[in-house]
């Protein structure tokens, strides 16, 4: 079975959501992630392994949260890299961390936008 990219409907049913108010939690994990997605980029260009750690905590705890499983499996891979001291590669799993919240983004905004023209 895939796994999916963001798992909403599950989301949905452990809350029990209206669907504007789902989808206003979206947008704003959507900014959130975003947010996150930025810091841990200049992170990275600024060496702030600690910094860089926090955020990367913060993400693995909003995108478990949400249902947004992909972008939680590449957060749980840096951050098993930052706790062992393993810099070496740490850009491209960055860079795999952000393909997957822009695919998460697209997945939600795919989500209800076809909900809206249902």
């Amino acid at each position: 079975m895939e796994m999916k990219i963001v798992d909403i409907d599950v989301f949905n049913k452990d809350i029990g959501l209206d669907y504007e108010t789902l989808k206003e939690l979206y947008l704003v994990f959507v900014e959130e992630i975003n947010q996150e997605k930025e810091a841990v980029n200049n992170q990275l260009t600024l060496r702030e392994f600690e910094k860089l750690r926090k955020s990367i905590h913060n993400v693995k705890g909003i995108a478990s949260n949400y249902r947004a499983q992909y972008v939680f499996e590449n957060a749980k891979k840096i951050d098993l890299k930052l706790n062992n001291e393993d810099y070496e590669n740490l850009s491209s799993y960055i860079s795999d961390f952000s393909k997957a919240i822009e695919e998460a983004e697209e997945e939600i905004t795919k989500y209800f936008v076809q909900g809206e023209n249902s």
